[in-house]
């Protein structure tokens, strides 16, 4: 069983890092705990000073007490930007790792888990964390000026001050067995979040979509029971809390009757005297906010336990499985891929593929044809490495894939998906985003052969364009052109396409069509096909049916020979006939 806190000390080498903002954080949190347990010493003599009406004393302590509010003004505003300064750079850093773990995690961990757990981590979580030692750091320094206070009162009379002591140790009792239930709530609590979040970014992304379809009610019902899970277990978590307060305070009340109680006895028999018991009794409540400075360590950091459960579950990959690679990195790599006896499936039930089979020699222009759900993109995916497969099954350039460092594989390999995601960047960021180094010059030159630099000139700001939210300023087929042309200035040994030109109109596809053709002179092009007319100049077409490659050859050559390509083919242009 996992050590309780053990992610949680995780946290301390990100505050470790910035050790002389962390230094000075406690020396102005010792100072301003110095200079306020001081306070409650003066004004007990102020007190007194008023039994006597020694009006010169009483004017001392009034200056000593102005001066030294001054003094914690000042200290407390230095330590607060300081803390600042700490928890900006702890909150900076830890959602860096964050992000840098989340594009290690294996794609499948995304296939089946909601968006909003991740954004709220990086959000929320990583946040709740970064702030603990602010608020921590301002809690002990309460229990520290109010401990002072306990012992002040040993002083002023010893059985008052054991009196309450033994009141702190009944209350921090009650405060232990709240934190048990609270944190138990407050993890049901976030975990409803997330899936909140995760339909909060749906709605948002999809609100074309769910005006067009007509969902708005669907939809809002849906949020409105999710919100209401997750409202419900807040509202759990916080009654739970302000129950508890509530008999802390009960608790409280008897208390202080028993204090006065002893007070009144203490005073009869001569072993108080009155201007003691109103100091003790004027400064009883520091004894609340004794236990509220604990109860807000404890509740705090249990907050920031299950914060930091969350958080380092995947900064440590212990909560979704992180990508492996191999060591192995060539000077040189050919654009071959082979396949061999590949079996692979999503769940083990029902494998996609058993013994699979094929090679694609360099530069050469090869397609994957077939009924939908053959698995083709998955082969995709499977190049990509995407997901795992057994060692010795798949080859890039005559290397086992899982032998390569990643950087080989994601350099020398580009994709152009179907529904790409485009960036709210402008145009000219979005193909830089691939090649930094890039030239304006080798800008326009790929989005040329892409076919986009005309529509590119129309635009009043050009290349400087920006086209919103995964492009929602682009038509479908000029968001594949850019891609592809984001896919060229990477410069890599293969290039995949996975119907890559199903949103392109004929006078494009045709232009594209030249493109992958000329592209296969120094490229390993491997195309997944919807619309076959774009691959009838491959050098090779495999034939896809019920999961395996049942032919392959040119155009021609499966025309001739293959039912099932024909078929398909035949299909499709009427298909291409009925919509003109």
């Amino acid at each position: 069983m996992k050590k309780q806190g053990s992610n949680l000390r995780k946290v301390i080498p990100y505050y470790k890092k910035y050790w002389n903002l962390l230094i000075l954080t406690i020396v102005f949190s010792l100072c301003y705990a110095g200079l306020s347990v001081l306070s409650p010493i003066l004004e007990g003599n102020l007190l007194t000073a008023f039994t006597t009406l020694d009006f010169k004393y009483i004017l001392k302590m009034a200056l000593y007490l102005a001066i030294l509010g001054i003094m914690i003004e000042v200290v407390t505003n230095i330590w607060s930007m300081i803390v600042l300064k700490l928890n900006s750079s702890c909150n900076f850093d830890l959602k860096c790792d964050l992000i840098k773990s989340l594009t290690n995690i294996k794609v499948k961990n995304f296939d089946y888990t909601n968006s909003g757990v991740f954004i709220a981590r990086i959000n929320k979580d990583s946040y709740d964390l970064a702030e603990l030692f602010d608020e921590i750091t301002d809690d002990i320094s309460v229990v520290l000026l109010n401990i002072s206070f306990v012992v002040y009162s040993y002083f002023v009379n010893i059985y008052l001050g054991l009196l309450l002591t033994v009141n702190i140790v009944i209350l921090y009792k009650l405060v232990s067995k709240k934190l048990i239930y609270f944190k138990r709530y407050q993890k049901d609590y976030k975990n409803k979040d997330d899936k909140c979040i995760g339909t909060y970014a749906d709605v948002i992304r999809g609100i074309r979509d769910i005006k067009n379809l007509n969902l708005k009610d669907s939809i809002v019902n849906r949020v409105s029971n999710e919100q209401k899970g997750a409202i419900e277990a807040n509202k759990k978590a916080i009654h739970s809390s302000r129950t508890w307060n509530r008999w802390r305070d009960v608790i409280q009340h008897i208390l202080n009757f028993v204090f006065i109680l002893v007070s009144v006895y203490l005073l009869s028999i001569h072993k108080l005297q009155v201007n003691q018991f109103m100091i003790l009794f004027v400064y009883k409540k520091n004894i609340i906010e004794l236990i509220r400075a604990i109860t807000n360590i404890r509740e705090k950091t249990a907050n920031a336990t299950v914060a930091a459960d969350r958080v380092f579950g995947i900064i440590d990959y212990k909560e979704f499985e992180r990508e492996s690679f191999g060591t192995i990195l060539p000077e040189n790599i050919e654009g071959t891929v082979e396949f061999k006896n590949v079996t692979f499936s999503y769940n083990e039930e029902n494998p996609l593929f058993t013994g699979l089979n094929f090679k694609i020699e360099k530069n050469q222009m090869i397609a994957l044809v077939g009924k939908s759900g053959e698995g083709k993109s998955t082969i995709m995916d499977l190049i990509m490495k995407n997901y795992d497969i057994a060692n010795e099954s798949i080859l890039i350039g005559g290397y086992d894939i899982n032998a390569l460092q990643e950087s080989v594989i994601r350099e020398n390999i580009s994709v152009v998906s179907q529904e790409p995601y485009i960036f709210n960047l402008t145009i000219k960021d979005n193909i830089k985003l691939v090649n930094p180094m890039a030239t304006d010059e080798e800008i326009i030159a790929v989005c040329k052969k892409a076919q986009i630099h005309d529509f590119i000139l129309t635009k009043e700001e050009g290349y400087d364009t920006y086209i919103g939210e995964n492009g929602i300023a682009l038509s479908g087929g000029q968001k594949q052109r850019l891609a592809i042309a984001r896919a060229l200035i990477k410069k890599s040994k293969i290039i995949l396409l996975d119907e890559a030109t199903s949103s392109l109109d004929n006078e494009s596809q045709e232009k594209i069509k030249v493109i992958m053709k000329e592209l296969a002179k120094d490229h390993t092009v491997i195309i997944v096909a919807h619309r076959l007319s774009t691959i009838i100049d491959a050098d090779k077409i495999l034939v896809f049916h019920k999961h395996k490659i049942v032919e392959e050859g040119t155009h021609e050559e499966l025309i001739k020979n293959s039912r099932i390509y024909k078929k398909l083919y035949e299909t499709e242009n009427e298909k291409e006939e009925l919509e003109i």
